[in-house]
């Protein structure tokens, strides 16, 4: 009954976010966030009657639903880089380039440990690749944090609550997959029930945090962060040309 009773307040505060966001007129400022959002809350109500009628086929469906829950989760932290870093034009654009390429590589070594693993059964046992995944996320999240503390850079209070919420998620699913994994089942009956209050914690977070449309306050014009990017860019391109030119005069005859 208690376990009914934290599902069930999941789904209304996930309705009540979407439903907020959509009469603030705001739900298209973060469109990974809130797409993420919903689609956890339409594969909590898929996954009902495939428990009560085809019990048999659960574990894959939810297994199969939780990895492209991981991919939009790659969505909503690329999405927080960028809303984080739109006042600063050079910062956002490394960051824009450098993501994706680090999802990708991500994703490549996952899949490549699978096709060689004997072991990975997609559907039962993929607990490994979710937390691979999870890892990246959560380590690009610590990167931008401590990007944004050392230069002190201004956030609203919309994205500063998805900053919080989500890595306060990634902690816990952190701990879970890999406690589960060293544990066994007789972890996740007792974690039946922590895992589930600690998500309508995140729930809470973000309710709260969402409940008004907050951008970031427009940065200085002369920020510490965008001064130091293209500081640093001018000097790799310095030593490009250097290097560029000490190769073409080694290659004379």
């Amino acid at each position: 009954m208690l376990s009914y009773a934290i599902w069930l307040a999941g789904l209304v505060l996930e309705t009540v976010l979407i439903v907020r966001a959509v009469q603030g007129r705001f739900l298209g400022r973060y469109p990974f966030f809130y797409s993420y959002l919903a689609s956890v809350l339409l594969r909590s109500l898929a996954l009902v009657p495939v428990f009560r009628w085809r019990p048999d086929i659960y574990p894959q469906a939810y297994w199969y639903s939780q990895f492209l829950l991981v991919l939009l989760g790659c969505g909503v932290v690329w999405e927080i880089y960028r809303t984080a870093l739109s006042g600063f034009p050079g910062a956002a654009r490394m960051a824009q380039n450098v993501l994706p390429f680090l999802f990708v590589l991500s994703f490549s070594r996952v899949f490549v440990k699978a096709w060689n693993s004997g072991h990975w059964v997609p559907g039962f046992t993929p607990l490994e690749t979710e937390r691979d995944l999870r890892i990246v996320q959560a380590a690009l999240l610590a990167g931008l944090i401590a990007l944004l503390a050392f230069y002190v850079v201004p956030i609203g209070r919309n994205l500063k609550g998805m900053i919080i919420g989500f890595s306060f998620f990634l902690g816990t699913s952190l701990i879970h997959l890999t406690a589960r994994d060293y544990f066994g089942e007789a972890f996740q009956r007792a974690w039946g029930y922590i895992q589930p209050l600690a998500y309508l914690a995140v729930l809470g977070i973000w309710l709260i945090a969402l409940w008004f449309y907050s951008p970031a306050p427009e940065p200085e014009p002369a920020s510490r962060l965008e001064l130091d990017y293209q500081a640093r860019l001018a000097g790799t391109r310095r030593q490009l040309r250097l290097a560029r030119s000490h190769l073409a005069r080694t290659m004379k005859p």
